[in-house]
């Protein structure tokens, strides 16, 4: 079996794309349609960017998503070093130092953002990050204090407000974001990728200071919303691999269950030897081959991931035996069917499953998950490749 390629991550209009994609539009098409701006909208509009760009700051910071917390940051202070280059030189702002190294910076900060901190992590980085980050704004202060022009050739020519060396480096990372949200089509992905998208617009049009605003504050509504929308998706799902995670198993399981079910919990056997070979980036790809197979042969099943080797399915309305003759059909399949991660990796996989029914005594389904996974090690002690009942 090979990964199929996902056709709709062709489009970037997919589901985790949507909520930014509608942002961006509705302030694209609210510049466009509105041919005279007031100087009372435009206050209006940087209040509301400031507003939510503390919003997004504080609720990126609750949520614990640090990508988010640093591209809010290098949002914000890009507004404040720009609108402080236009303070600084009038309308001239566009050919000094400052604007133009750092309108080459703020595309790259923010690609590097996502491939440093993609994951749901705080660690050391992040405070170097800040420090570099401190390190640039205060280069572009010393050329601001000192009014340095640009005596660069590039510089002097501009596209839009970007020089030409600034427009090729964010085309680029532009470029490079939207093949990440092809490829992975994550919530993450989305949010970077228009966010820094609506700051392209902003800077290429940051000569008419309202169209600067606006655009700025889409990029700030847009992380707030993918903010919020990833804190929801990933408390109940597992965004990798798209399915429902071990607390979507404990509540369901204690609204939707029927009296009657069995769970399996499944182990891919030698996990730790798959990693060691491909990668932890590769065993999602299998995991994925794993639940497409699945979902095929039984798609009445619920499946859960349990651990990063572990998945766990239930049963509805089945007995230990009944649902046992269905995990051991599929742990056969598994067994018989080659996944194709290229034309060098074709790989025959096992795994190993205990079956464990609701009984009257079991205080919850979690009770149900530790007698299987109790019988499980004890048996796999022994040998793999196997079904067990608990």
């Amino acid at each position: 079996m090979r990964l199929g390629f996902d056709p709709y991550k062709v489009f970037i209009f997919n589901k985790n794309a949507f909520l930014p994609l509608v942002v961006i539009g509705s302030f694209l098409v609210y510049f466009f349609s509105v041919s005279d701006f007031s100087e009372e909208t435009y206050h209006s509009v940087h209040l509301f960017f400031m507003l939510t760009s503390l919003i997004t700051l504080i609720a990126a910071i609750f949520f614990k998503i640090p990508s988010l917390v640093l591209s809010i940051s290098v949002i914000y202070i890009s507004y404040l070093i720009i609108n402080n280059t236009r303070y600084t030189y009038g309308e001239d702002y566009m050919f000094s130092s400052g604007y133009n190294i750092w309108s080459m910076l703020i595309l790259p900060n923010l690609l590097a953002i996502y491939f440093i901190f993609s994951k749901k992590k705080f660690h050391k980085y992040w405070s170097i990050f800040y420090v570099f980050l401190f390190m640039e704004t205060a280069l572009i202060e010393k050329l601001l204090n000192q009014s340095i022009d640009a005596d660069s050739y590039f510089f002097y020519k501009h596209l839009g407000m970007f020089n030409y060396p600034a427009l090729g480096i964010s085309i680029l990372c532009l470029l490079i974001l939207i093949i990440k949200q092809i490829t992975k089509g994550q919530i993450l992905n989305a949010s970077m990728l228009f966010s820094s998208t609506a700051v392209f617009i902003g800077i290429y049009f940051s000569d008419d200071l309202f169209a600067f605003s606006l655009f700025f504050w889409s990029a700030a509504v847009i992380t707030l919303v993918s903010t919020l929308y990833y804190a929801y998706y990933v408390k109940y799902k597992d965004e990798e691999l798209g399915i429902s995670n071990m607390k979507s198993f404990y509540i369901e399981s204690e609204k939707k269950y029927p009296l009657k079910y069995s769970v399996a919990l499944m182990y891919i056997d030698e996990y730790e030897r798959l990693i060691k070979r491909f990668g932890a980036s590769k065993a999602v790809i299998l995991k994925k081959m794993f639940l497409m197979r699945i979902h095929k042969a039984k798609p009445e099943v619920l499946i859960y991931n349990y651990k990063p080797d572990a998945l766990i399915l239930t049963f509805m309305n089945m007995s230990v035996n009944e649902s046992f003759e269905q995990a051991e059909d599929i742990r056969r399949l598994l067994a018989k069917s080659i996944f194709i991660f290229n034309e060098n990796n074709h790989l025959q996989l096992t795994v190993s499953q205990c079956i464990s029914e609701k009984k009257r005594s079991d205080a919850d389904a979690l009770a149900v998950l530790e007698r299987a996974e109790e019988n499980l090690q004890k048996a796999c002690q022994f040998t793999r490749n196997i079904t067990i009942k608990a």
